[in-house]
């Protein structure tokens, strides 16, 4: 047990520095080639943060286990948000919506549309008998990403019609002496430790919570969830300190966006059939909280009040109570995200 505690320590610390420089590689990145903090942040770190969450349901579904796959990618998404109060409550006084451009309606809707696709093909195949698919792979998987990608396009050129979109309190980035190419190197470099680490963290995450009977609990299901979106949490933190608001909240939307087509490379391996018709309809709930989390993360982003509440926005204050709400709920149910 002692060895298991400290292999998490130092895992969750690589984690940390990588996240770290992955952050502020991200930020010159996105000074650099002119893309932005908002894109760079909902598309390049978004990846390299979810990419434990793509090795872990694809190996699920290889061994046959698509409920841990599909699960896998919602209890990490209704995480991802709870960065977003978490966040909120780092960056310093003041709602951190007021901080961040409204273009992240737009991925977040997309989060929300694809996620929506996703409970309405598990809904269809447990109450019917309809099953289409090409090359043992489900329609619904292949829309999915069609989806993901016709919205990424739409997100894309919203950037760059609407340069001008910023928000009151956006800052400008700090000119730097690292060319495009370093930094580059350097994101790569940083990704691949996150991914490595990732996944060895989240098996010494599950193992502790087994040994320590703690896997029905709500100490064990934060545990293994924060284990398994550690690496967005870390580059959001680390984002929101060196004033790159839009790739904070970036990180956090595009990784529910991105885990979303982790179902249609999970579907790829899962050989028995196709994987939504195999999970079980438990999977909604957990779904629907992270619907509720991401519509209130929304509309605090349009209404943007100024009012706070221990230093934090009300939309974050909403969404913890939803996460924890939902938390206990899943627990009560006995169902594991």
């Amino acid at each position: 047990m002692i060895s298991l505690w400290v292999n998490f320590l130092v895992l969750a610390g690589l984690i940390i520095i990588s996240g770290t420089y992955l952050a502020r590689f991200g930020d010159i990145i996105a000074e650099k080639t002119g893309l932005g903090q908002a894109l760079i942040g909902m598309i390049l770190v978004a990846m390299a943060t979810s990419l434990p969450e793509l090795v872990t349901s694809i190996t699920s579904s290889t061994i046959g286990a698509p409920d841990i796959a599909v699960g896998n990618v919602f209890g990490s998404n209704t995480f991802n948000l709870l960065i977003l109060a978490i966040t909120d409550l780092l960056h310093g006084p003041g709602p951190l919506m007021l901080r961040v451009r409204y273009s992240h309606i737009l991925s977040g809707l997309l989060g929300i549309l694809l996620s929506g696709l996703v409970v309405f093909s598990i809904i269809i195949y447990n109450f019917t008998s309809i099953q289409v698919g090409i090359m043992g792979i489900g329609l619904d998987s292949i829309i999915i990403l069609l989806v993901y990608l016709i919205g990424i396009r739409l997100v894309f050129r919203y950037e760059k019609k609407n340069p001008l979109d910023k928000a009151e309190d956006e800052k400008d980035v700090v000119p730097t002496d690292i060319s495009l190419q370093k930094a580059a190197a350097g994101f790569l470099f940083c990704a691949l430790i996150i991914v490595l680490t990732g996944v060895r963290l989240t098996v010494v995450s599950d193992k502790i919570a087994q040994l320590t009977g703690l896997q029905q609990s709500f100490v064990g299901t934060i545990m293994v969830a924060a284990a398994t979106s550690l690496p967005e949490l870390v580059a959001s933190i680390s984002a929101i300190r060196i004033n790159a608001y839009n790739m904070a909240i970036g990180n956090v939307l595009g990784s529910n966006i991105f885990n979303m087509i982790i179902v249609f490379f999970a579907d790829i391996f899962y050989r028995p059939g196709f994987i939504l018709a195999s999970v079980s309809l438990d999977h909604i709930v957990t779904a629907m909280v992270g619907l509720m989390m991401s519509a209130i993360a929304l509309i605090g982003l349009f209404y943007r009040s100024r009012r706070t509440i221990f230093t934090i926005g009300w939309d974050s204050l909403f969404i913890t109570i939803t996460y924890f709400t939902g938390v206990y709920l899943l627990i009560k149910l006995g169902i594991e995200i």
